[in-house]
């Protein structure tokens, strides 16, 4: 953002944070007034910084033939400054033209007594041992260009040497406090050190001699005198020259800034304190990552392949975030410790709870998915309970987040929980982000639970995708209305007496061009939706864990995929019956059509036109596609004549109520063949299309199908021994169940898992009741595992999902399903990293022919699923003809042997995307040397397109020293003309110093450091690009909105600057801490905000605007004066103790330089 300084440019530049420095800074600016008269030849001339001005005087004793400066004050770089503005040309000057004594820095007194260290060695880690551009002007960074005058001795240095002054004067003196200036021009003493401060800014006395040639004689012995008293300090003063602004090329530039963005010590795992075993290095990066965006965000999503561990990474969070929380938002007064967060709230599925709870971090509280859905009279209780355990916690960890489900208009109770619960920082874990519900879902679930920390630049870009979606939807209706318009008038057969056809088609085509030309294609506007979530996304795919056949401790990969076909092969005869049986299906008709819509937010509202028995058909084939048995029996299958209407409706029973609506009740003869062979009789019937479908399905020519599917299934399992089968439905599960246990030779163990499900004796099927019962048997560490034992265990998808399963060896899918997260689940069950098996066997059974209407909805779910990663989305087929269970099965498996695609809106993609184009060995050196110390910061130049600095942060973490808990960062200035413009998101600075870096290795300028001259006219511009920068520029994004609003809510106004006016002096724990307990008092009307949202949709059926903070703040306001004074005194008393704590304190960043990219307009 662009905005005006308040202050002057080198007071905001303070010497390592001193409260004295502080003061000396004041009028920095401000010239001494010149000297108002000439001394004659016998006068004294002195000079105190008010009329006249002791810089006058030194500067003409400098530009002697030879000078000789005794100070007893070391400041090093002023002094060098000084010298390149008094003579640029030094460099060109004999050896010895300027020599300079320096003494003792007073700044480091303290440490100097007593220390048994040399004042040289001491002076030299003064310097070193600072960090960053520890300047007090960056008008010192014209001290690296003494440094070749330094090194052909043109500029010759000395330290005072107390064992020196011991043998000269017979005593120890703790410190050389002299103040000499002497040349052929001038013989100069008093009381200015030879500094900035001295010579411009403080009340100082300097006299000259120069008119009294005996007293000068005098003078300029005891200067060299005190020469003589000095050791050489050539070597120390070069080294820290070279390490104040370090040249280098723009590669080697680019590799520290990859370095510092990804080495922040505090979100780098290890050990196996936080879940029992060490993460690996995907493990690591994911936890990084997700740990640097919910620092930067308060919200982060993590997508990880199934069977990556992402229990572990979880762990690892919930060890991570409160720790980042408890250093970033500080205690402040009189808090009590019950009002302070600590530790992590983990929302778990119940199949996986054993998992999670075992070996967890002491930290870590667990509660379950289920709890969040108990019984409506418990709600209030259940949710009251919750919302302690989030306002105690410092941050959230939710597993298996797809199981939340916040579908637009329709989510479910558990999600609604999230709803109604405070803010939080929050990480969620997924292998398959919001699962079926995609984009969509994840609008809502970060609207759930991040809306209060977004910035209203990304409310408005996804407003404005919303808006663009509304308005598709208004331009297609009034399109469907003009062509049922048209069409209905050709229907009529009556002609137009005024139009012709091409008149009355006219506004149709007007209406598809005005639609063409508004940017309102779908997938255009899912694609600039995810890009506006992808900051809060960090992900990894099965490709970057990568495969191996090697298995065995230490070795985490996952094993190889084979995937099997196995189509049923239908004879002549059965394919005629199937074929037959899907045609008189379709042709049920209840004769009222239906609109179905499914609304979404983030995308197309897809409007379909259909029959009301449109969803049974589907249901049918689909059962059909699974097994014949099981459609003959639910075919079959009435609920008892005394049964209320509660419970599932068969599918013969849905659709015979569908013809019979059809026909209005009217009946129909139609012919029964008896299987006996008996005679045909005619039957007099209210649903003949229905009763001609039951009498094909008991066809024996469709016996075989099943047992020769259970034949393929005996083989895999004398195969592969232990084997999952997997289907949408318990009661096609339990068909091939029953034909496996019954069938001749040594009985497997068959194991079904279904909860309530009651099976009668001696069926030799093992029933178990939820999926942590299932683990016992094929999980690693399963209670009941056994290698020697045959196995097939049958289970549903959704039974599936979340828990580890590694013995099996195969997985068997059982017809088609549509609910592509389930599926992705399922087949995760066996490829896992910690699997034992080199490769794992993937087999599909289907019914060729039986296309559904759902199998384009898999498809598309895949489509959504690739929209949000990335990956494959445009490689997609448009159609598919016949969408066989395995179409989808390798669709989805195509898509996992894909390389991760680096998103252009996230910091961590864009930063890897940098990282893969740099050297490795650079990389290497990067990691391996570790720098001697954090003084200066490193130099390149970069061929831009504009003048502009991007400046790379080092990051600084809590020791022993110091508490500071700062991230590393990126940080551009942009100038345009004499403005200039902060850019703090970012992604965009790193898209910036990508591009710019592009240019760089395009001009072929990428591995040449800038030349003596380049450095000069880059010093020169450095000062005007990086005045001022302060803790408010690096604010993380989650404040930006709260800070506003609270300014606004304290200046009873709109906020101007984003707050800076009233908040930009003060220190980064300041604004967290603000920040924090802003939200805090948000937080009941931000609930009732989201309640509002999801009323409005609900009742009024529209797509409603993204919950800004304006919002939010507009329930607020609505409170009684007295609750709103309550607040504003609370605030302001905050605020003024966040005044008081910043008063004294550096807010400054120089320090934290570690590169400085600069470009300037070519």
């Amino acid at each position: 953002m662009t905005r005006q300084r308040a202050d002057s440019f080198i007071s905001r530049f303070l010497f390592r944070g001193s409260k004295e420095r502080e003061r000396e800074a004041v009028g920095v600016d401000v010239e001494p007034a010149p000297l108002v008269k000439t001394a004659s030849d016998n006068e004294l001339v002195w000079a105190t910084n008010g009329e006249r001005s002791v810089r006058e005087l030194v500067e003409r004793t400098l530009n002697g033939s030879t000078a000789l400066v005794v100070t007893g004050y070391q400041d090093f770089l002023s002094a060098m400054s000084i010298i390149l503005r008094v003579r640029p040309s030094v460099v060109s000057d004999p050896p010895e033209t300027i020599r300079i004594i320096f003494g003792t820095n007073t700044e480091n007194q303290d440490r100097l007594e007593g220390s048994g260290r040399g004042l040289s060695e001491e002076a030299r880690d003064y310097f070193l041992e600072t960090r960053g551009l520890s300047l007090r002007s960056l008008d010192e960074l014209r001290a690296v260009l003494a440094y070749d005058a330094i090194a052909s001795g043109a500029i010759s240095l000395r330290i005072f040497d107390s064992d020196l002054a011991r043998k000269r004067f017979g005593r120890t003196h703790a410190m050389l406090h002299a103040k000499l200036f002497i040349s052929d021009a001038g013989a100069l003493a008093g009381s200015a050190n030879f500094s900035v401060g001295g010579l411009r800014r403080n009340l100082e006395y300097a006299d000259d001699l120069q008119a009294f040639p005996d007293l000068a004689t005098k003078r300029r012995a005891v200067a060299e005198d005190f020469w003589s008293l000095g050791i050489d300090w050539t070597e120390q003063a070069l080294e820290i020259l070279r390490a104040l602004l370090r040249p280098v090329s723009a590669e080697e530039a680019l590799a520290r800034a990859v370095h510092e963005m990804t080495s922040y010590a505090p979100w780098r795992v290890g050990g196996d304190g936080a879940s029992g075993r060490s993460p690996l290095p995907f493990q690591t990066d994911l936890v990084y990552e997700a740990a640097g965006t919910a620092y930067e965000h308060g919200f982060a999503f993590v997508e990880a392949p199934t069977g990556a561990g992402k229990t572990d990474i979880g762990k690892h969070l919930a060890t991570v975030l409160p720790t980042m929380h408890s250093s970033v938002v500080l205690r402040h007064g009189n808090e009590r410790p019950d009002q302070t967060r600590n530790g992590a709230l983990g929302i778990i599925p119940a199949s996986v709870f054993r998992n999670w709870d075992k070996s967890k971090p002491a930290n870590l509280n667990l509660i379950k998915h289920s709890h969040l859905s108990r019984s409506k009279g418990e709600e209030a209780e259940e949710l009251d309970e919750i919302n302690r355990g989030v306002r105690s916690s410092a941050s959230m960890i939710v597993d298996e987040s797809h199981r939340l489900n916040s579908r637009y208009l329709a989510p479910s109770r558990r999600s609604l929980v999230f709803e109604q619960s405070p803010a939080i920082w929050t990480s969620c874990l997924s292998a398959t982000l919001m699962g079926n519900q995609g984009l969509d879902g994840l609008l809502a679930f970060h609207e759930r639970r991040a809306s209060i920390y977004v910035p209203p630049e990304i409310t408005a870009r996804i407003n404005d995708n919303l808006k663009r979606g509304r308005e598709r939807a208004q331009e297609l209706n009034a399109l469907r209305t003009l062509k049922q318009n048209f069409e209905d008038r050709q229907q009529s057969g009556m002609e137009d007496m005024f139009l012709s056809e091409a008149d009355l088609a006219q506004p149709i085509e007007e209406a598809e061009a005005r639609l063409a030309g508004k940017r309102l294609d779908p997938r255009e506007i899912q694609a600039d939706m995810a890009d506006a979530l992808a900051p809060y996304v960090v992900r990894r795919q099965r490709h970057c864990v990568g495969e191996s056949k090697k298995r065995g401790p230490g070795i985490y990969a996952y094993p190889e995929i084979e995937s099997i076909r196995i189509d049923a092969e239908l004879t002549s005869a059965q394919s005629v019956i199937l074929d037959e049986i899907r045609r008189l299906a379709e042709s049920i008709s209840t004769g009222t059509t239906l609109v179905s819509a499914d609304p979404k937010r983030a995308g197309q509202t897809e409007v379909r036109f259909h029959d009301k028995a449109r969803i049974h058909i589907r249901n049918f084939l689909a059962i059909l596609r699974s097994s014949i048995t099981f459609a003959r029996e639910d075919w079959e299958r009435r609920r008892a004549a005394d049964a209320d209407a509660r419970g599932r409706t068969s599918i013969g029973e849905s659709l015979r109520r569908s013809e019979r609506e059809s026909r209005g009740g009217k009946t129909a003869t139609i012919t029964i063949t008896p299987k006996s062979g008996e005679l045909p009789l005619d039957k007099r019937t209210t649903t003949p299309i229905c009763d001609r479908i039951g009498e094909l399905l008991q066809s024996p020519e469709l016996d075989a199908i099943d047992e020769q599917r259970a034949e393929h299934m005996a083989e895999m399992l004398n195969q592969h021994r232990q084997v999952i089968f997997l289907s949408e439905r318990i009661g096609v599960l339990e068909v091939y169940a029953r034909l496996l246990s019954s069938r001749k030779g040594p009985k497997p163990d068959v194991i079904l898992v279904a909860a309530n499900h009651k099976l009668g004796p001696g069926t030799g099927i093992t029933v178990a009741r939820n999926g942590a019962e299932a683990q016992e048997y094929l999980a690693l560490d399963g209670k009941k595992a056994s290698d020697d034992s045959r196995r097939a265990m049958f289970m549903t998808f959704q039974m599936a999902e979340g828990i580890n399963l590694q013995r099996a060896r195969a997985l068997g899918i059982v017809g088609v399903t549509s609910d592509i997260k389930s599926m992705l689940q399922g087949l995760g069950r066996i490829d896992r990293i910690d699997s034992p098996h080199s490769k794992i066997t993937y087999t599909t059974f289907d019914l060729p022919g039986l296309v559904l209407s759902s199998d384009k909805k898999g498809r598309d779910r895949i489509e959504s699923i690739a929209l949000l990663s990335g990956v494959g989305a445009a490689d997609l087929t448009d159609e598919y003809l016949e969408f066989s269970a395995g179409d989808l099965t390798d669709l989805i498996l195509e898509q996992h042997k894909k390389p991760r695609p680096l998103r252009r809106n996230n910091l961590y993609d864009l930063v890897e995307d940098m990282r893969r184009k740099l050297p490795d060995d650079l990389l290497q050196s990067m990691e391996r040397i570790k720098p001697q110390s954090l003084w200066g910061a490193e130099l390149c130049l970069l061929a831009g397109k504009s003048p502009m600095t991007i400046i790379a942060l080092g990051g600084r973490s809590p020791s022993l020293v110091e508490m500071s808990y700062l991230p590393p960062r990126l940080l551009a200035v942009r100038e345009t003309g004499d403005r200039q413009e902060i850019i703090r998101d970012q992604p965009e600075v790193t898209r910036l110093l990508r591009e710019a870096y592009g240019e760089t290795v395009k001009a072929g300028k990428h591995q040449g450091r800038p030349t003596e001259a380049e450095l000069s006219s880059v010093i020169e511009g450095l000062q005007p690009a990086l005045e001022g920068l302060a803790h408010w520029d690096i604010r993380p994004e989650r404040t930006v909105s709260l800070l506003e609003s609270l300014d606004r809510f304290l200046a009873s106004g709109p906020s101007k600057n984003q707050g800076y006016n009233r908040f930009g002096h003060l220190t980064l724990p300041s604004l967290e801490k603000l920040a924090e307990a802003w939200a805090q008092e948000l937080d009941p009307y931000w609930i009732e905000a989201k309640k509002d949202v999801s009323q409005r949709s609900e009742k009024e059926r529209e797509i409603p605007d993204y919950l800004g903070i304006d919002a939010i703040y507009g329930f607020f306001e609505q409170q009684p004066s007295k609750t709103l004074s309550e607040v504003h005194a609370k605030m302001e008393e905050l605020l003024a103790a966040a005044e008081s704590a910043s008063q004294n304190a550096n807010t400054q960043i120089l320090d934290r330089i570690a590169v400085v990219f600069r470009s300037d307009k070519a």
